[in-house]
């Protein structure tokens, strides 16, 4: 056999002696394959169970609108990241399942870990970046909980007592001289207005209100 692509007759005949080990071999080849892929979903699934797990707030509905559609944006980015950047990895390491090597002579041998070790080292350098960037993004997403604004809480209603009528509005402020209402006229008819009732002249008492 003349020699291909100027490989020297004893590089194909150590390449041809790996092949003929790999052709002996071929069992303990797939059975390896089968464990890095089995190995790639239980790290898959933990993974997801991870992203899953971590949290800031305890409710993220509660965020404001833009800060929620970011922190689903950024946990989602880095789940599919992480996944992405496992993929790539157990690919590097394991090839795909049933990969072969069709007619193989020993310069195609050496032709083929020519291209493997290319492909494993773009695919190891791309797992690597991707790893970082789903870190990075699932950190940042679960930050922006703890510092997104929290909701307000509602405002209060309450009725007053006045010595000559009842009055029902959403308490804006009670002290030691009186208390401040917004009261919504009846109907939705009108103007808003807002009262101070001093103690004792005009409020007798105020209690909590369900709805006016």
């Amino acid at each position: 056999m003349t020699p291909a692509r100027g490989y020297e007759p004893e590089e194909l005949e150590r390449a041809q002696q790996r092949l003929d080990a790999m052709a002996h071999d071929q069992l303990g080849i797939a059975r390896a394959q089968a464990e890095g892929w089995r190995n790639f979903l239980g790290a898959a699934t933990g993974l997801l169970a991870a992203v899953l797990v971590l949290k800031g707030r305890e409710n993220v509905a509660e965020l404001p609108g833009g800060c929620r559609t970011a922190v689903v944006a950024l946990v989602a980015a880095g789940l599919v990241l992480l996944l992405g950047a496992a993929f790539l990895a157990v690919s590097a390491a394991h090839g795909r399942p049933g990969d072969e090597l069709r007619y193989a002579h020993a310069a195609r041998l050496l032709e083929w870990e020519e291209r493997e070790l290319d492909r494993i080292a773009a695919r190891i350098g791309a797992a690597r970046w991707a790893a970082v960037a789903g870190v990075l993004a699932t950190a940042a997403g679960i930050l922006l909980t703890w510092v997104a604004p929290g909701p307000e809480d509602p405002v209060p209603t309450v009725r007053v007592h006045t010595r000559g009528e009842a009055l029902c509005g959403e308490l804006l402020a009670a002290d030691g001289s009186g208390v401040t209402v917004r009261i919504e006229p009846k109907g939705g008819k009108g103007a808003v207005t807002v009262r101070h009732l001093t103690w004792e002249r005009d409020a007798v008492s105020v209690a909590p209100a369900t709805a006016c």
